[in-house]
């Protein structure tokens, strides 16, 4: 199985930080929900609801995030012939690294 080289995964890392924290409409949202304790991230790659009792729209939210971000790893594995969910830990490594209390428990 090919490995990602370095360079390969700090702009796989870039895509996805962009994605997740640029101008995407729902960073904005996303962060605040983080921060509100309505979401966290997971090991692998995705986000998800923190507290059953999350409002609607968080939920949504996740999804549509998880969604966006399921369709950027795969064109990241696809591009770099290595499977989706490696790219996704590998991701989640250096997302969860630069925001460890939103990590999920």
């Amino acid at each position: 199985m090919k490995t990602i080289s370095t360079r390969e995964f700090c702009s796989a890392v870039a895509l996805v930080a962009g994605l997740m924290f640029g101008a995407h409409t729902f960073a904005a949202d996303i962060s605040q929900s983080k921060a509100a304790g309505w979401v966290c991230e997971q090991d692998d790659g995705y986000a998800r609801v923190a507290k059953p009792n999350a409002p609607a729209d968080v939920k949504a939210m996740v999804g549509a995030v998880n969604g966006q971000r399921k369709a950027k790893y795969q064109r990241i594995a696809q591009k770099n012939g290595v499977p989706v969910d490696q790219v996704a830990r590998l991701t989640a490594k250096k997302v969860i690294g630069a925001a460890p209390q939103y990590r999920c428990n």
